[in-house]
């Protein structure tokens, strides 16, 4: 057994603890919680499913100590109470009760970063402007507002050891309160708690030194802590040097090293872009610097986490939303099962992107992710015959869901091959994890026993549709093509085909027709290729509705890689030499050997109305929709399955 990850699978400690691998869920906040702020059921099976999954250590989503800071979590009265112990203890009991290790992560707010939920003034060290609103500035916490603080996390260990956890966790990265303090550029205090290195770390060592009254000499304390903010002005990797190894003296048993600050934010929540286990070799620095045991999180899979740890950069390899993505995971691994794993897309299009929203996370490729308890897939006691059309992501889940539960499946697509839009989208090398959850979803359908026709164009009148009980539609999109003079020009290119067909992009000079996230990921490609690339936008901004934490990467990538970029610019027509632009100097050509068009897709709807007229049972999912990105189509895949009785 886990021949192929002997380092994931070997056994491990922080101080005094042993953990059974080096696995460990990252702590990530699911917004989940009852009103109250104690624990749902949700919230509780969610943790369960992923201590059941074979992690060595899970650490929760950050346990706020007090509900007096950030002005959004006033809701949360039962914080520093013993109601939120209770809840602790129903929690830690359920991860022990699966076999895992329990570590619980305290922090006491985000400060100037917290969620624009509310108009009252936010809170930090100092008075500095708001990250989100940063006309507003904060106000500065009070000595006594402060002491309290520390009071709250001391109280917080007592009730941590109390409820039988086995370590606790000081949340102080990411530029939220406690970063607030430790880091110049917010803290321009000048009390006791600002100025000096050892003044800007008070506040940090009296909650270690709290928490360790109350949990004694063998419950492990650890630090979350960021390499480096990576933003001119913040923290540098020497001065995060600094903060590990004084608070390494201190007694702080091991350190959970990420990177990254709201700033440039990028790091949060890594994305693709930045490639697998991304911030693994920040990891290694710190470890290497300062001697410390080291957790790291990013975007690890489970091969680049086990090279991470055979090369020694890391000592525990943390695993956030690859585990929402398949809590078995571990598991799966351990039983050599690897295909039956859902690969994690990093996309943060469910799990980061209702964060924003304040509504509960989920996941894009795993709809049952903080609903296990809604949406278990159970065998149905009457089967029905059920015909999908369309094998792209939407039809692909669909079909694999319907057959779980025991239904007669039959999925029809047209094309050759399934993955509908996601063969062209995976292309690009950083796209990699598309192609991998295809070939998930292909396997998944094999084994239970969907039965799948290529080469089948389905139309209202075909026979399969009568006899089926139930149908979904899945139609996918077709990309949008604006009648542009030249459009159709030899050197003129649909992006799908310049992935399908790179042989078909001629020269190097290349421009790059429309700059949202596929026209930007298609530049960015040739860009890293070696191409001189340009691309061309309407709007004063590129990718302008994308998620932040997808969308900055993005844009440093192209930047890094010398895009050119033209904003507020139209194009009037394609030649034979280059594109035909009007900005507001005027017009201009830009020369150009391949012309590559990235307009959008539009809805594949044509025989969608027709079809449900005449079955009016059908269900209709994915792009026919309306256009929609991975993680609409897979969950509208899901729940036209699911539904069905």
């Amino acid at each position: 057994m886990a021949a192929k990850y002997p380092h994931l699978f070997s056994y491990g400690k922080i101080g005094k603890l042993g953990l059974k691998n080096r696995i460990v869920m990252s702590p990530m906040g699911t917004f989940s919680e009852n009103h109250d702020g104690s624990v749902s059921l949700n919230q509780l099976e969610y943790f369960r499913a992923r201590a059941r999954g074979g992690v060595g250590m899970v650490i929760t989503e950050v346990q706020y100590v007090t509900n007096k800071t950030d002005p959004w979590i006033n809701y949360i009265t039962t914080a520093d109470t013993d109601e939120q112990m209770k809840g602790w203890s129903t929690l830690v009991e359920a991860i022990h009760a699966e076999g895992a290790k329990c570590c619980i992560q305290l922090g006491c707010g985000l400060g100037r970063n917290a969620f624009p939920f509310s108009d009252d003034q936010m809170v930090c060290a100092s008075e500095v402007p708001s990250f989100y609103f940063p006309d507003r500035l904060c106000r500065a916490f009070t000595i006594d507002e402060i002491h309290d603080i520390v009071g709250c996390f001391t109280r917080a260990a007592a009730r941590a050891k109390l409820v039988g956890a086995d370590a606790v966790e000081i949340h102080a990265h990411a530029g939220y309160i406690l970063d607030q303090f430790i880091t110049p550029i917010w803290n321009k205090r000048t009390d006791e708690y600002g100025g000096s290195f050892e003044n800007r770390m008070r506040i940090v060592k009296e909650i270690y030194e709290g928490i360790r009254s109350q949990v004694g000499p063998d419950m492990p304390i650890l630090m979350r802590v960021a390499a480096t903010h990576d933003f001119e002005g913040g923290r540098t990797l020497e001065e995060s040097i600094e903060v590990v190894n004084y608070m390494r003296d201190l007694g702080v048993d091991a350190f959970d090293i990420d990177v990254g600050a709201y700033e440039d934010k990028q790091w949060v929540c890594p994305s693709i872009y930045q490639g697998d286990s991304s911030m693994a070799d920040y990891a290694q620095k710190i470890k290497e610097a300062c001697g410390v045991i080291v957790l790291n999180s990013g975007t690890h899979t489970p091969a680049s986490a086990e090279k991470a740890l055979a090369d020694g950069k890391i000592d525990f390899a943390m695993f956030g939303r690859p585990l929402i993505a398949d809590p078995d995971m571990p598991n799966k691994l351990l039983d050599g099962e690897e295909d039956d794993i859902r690969p994690c897309l990093f996309c943060n299009q469910v799990c980061v992107g209702r964060l924003y929203e304040n509504r509960a996370i989920s996941c894009a490729i795993n709809p049952q992710a903080v609903h296990e308890l809604e949406y278990p897939l159970k065998k149905t006691a009457k089967p029905r015959k059920i015909a999908i059309v369309g094998g792209g992501p939407g039809g692909l889940e669909a079909a694999r869901v319907a057959a779980a539960q025991g239904h007669d499946v039959t999925l029809y697509e047209k094309g050759e091959a399934l993955g509908g839009q996601l063969i062209a989208a995976s292309k690009p090398s950083f796209k990699k994890h598309l192609a991998e959850f295809v070939e998930y979803e292909k396997t998944q359908i094999a084994k239970n026993g969907v039965k799948v026709v290529l080469g089948k164009e389905i139309t209202p009148d075909s026979p399969e549709l009568a006899e089926a009980d139930r149908i979904i539609l899945a139609l996918g999109a077709v990309p949008a093509i604006p009648p542009i003079p030249g459009i159709d020009g030899e050197n003129v290119i649909e992006v799908c085909q310049a992935h399908l067909h790179p042989e078909a992009i001629k020269g190097n000079k290349i421009v790059v027709a429309g700059g949202g996230v596929s026209g930007c990921e298609c530049a960015l490609e040739l860009a890293m290729e070696g191409k001189d690339v340009t691309i061309v936008e309407m709007l004063p901004e590129l990718c302008p509705t994308a998620l932040l934490d997808n969308r900055n990467p993005l844009l440093f990538r192209l930047r890094d890689n010398h895009v050119c970029q033209l904003t507020s610019t139209k194009i009037k027509a394609f030649e034979g030499d280059g594109v035909l632009v009007e900005t507001a100097e005027g017009e201009k050509k830009i020369p150009a050997d391949t012309m590559i068009v990235s307009f959008g897709m539009k809805p594949n709807s044509g025989i969608v109305e027709a079809i449900c007229e005449k079955y009016p049972t059908t269900q209709v999912v994915g792009d026919c929709t309306g256009v929609a990105q991975v993680g609409e189509a897979v969950r509208g895949g899901f729940f036209a399955a699911w539904s069905i009785h």
